[in-house]
């Protein structure tokens, strides 16, 4: 029968401690997070001005597939609406997103979570500026032209 060694118990307790310590809270976040559903977009537009110069199949597109993802992470997490819509903003931003769209997509992101689907189309034409061309403008017009 082989003697117990106490310098490796307590060195063995020692680094729990200071793994606890330092990674502890990494730790307990991911498992509280580790069923959580992960954001992914296939798509995605980064400014206002680059959503609104898409076509509209393209617009309606990348809507569906945010509302997609906001009813389903609502479902799988479980969380509110208001929740969630923040969720999709505060990704949004994180991969790069322009605020202003950001907060734009959570209106659509609230709403389909509420009902459970929702109409890009009717959202586009209510939100978006219509796709006119753009006019040429005469430029700096030059102090001695006048």
């Amino acid at each position: 029968m082989e003697r117990i060694d106490f310098g490796k118990i307590v060195m063995i307790v020692i680094l729990f401690f200071v793994g606890v310590f330092f990674f502890g809270d990494k730790v307990v976040n991911w498992y509280e997070h580790k069923d959580d559903m992960p954001f992914s977009l296939s798509q995605i537009v980064y400014t206002k001005e680059g959503f609104n110069s898409i076509e509209i199949a393209e617009q309606e597109a990348i809507l569906s597939e945010v509302t997609r993802l906001c009813i389903n992470k609502h479902h799988v997490d479980k969380l509110n609406c208001n929740d969630t819509a923040y969720w999709l903003a505060q990704n949004l931003e994180d991969e790069g997103v322009e605020l202003d769209l950001a907060i734009e997509w959570m209106k659509p992101c609230s709403l389909a979570c509420e009902t459970g689907s929702f109409d890009q189309s009717q959202y586009i034409k209510e939100n978006v500026p219509s796709q006119l061309p753009k006019r040429k403008t005469e430029g700096t017009k030059w102090i001695w032209e006048k």
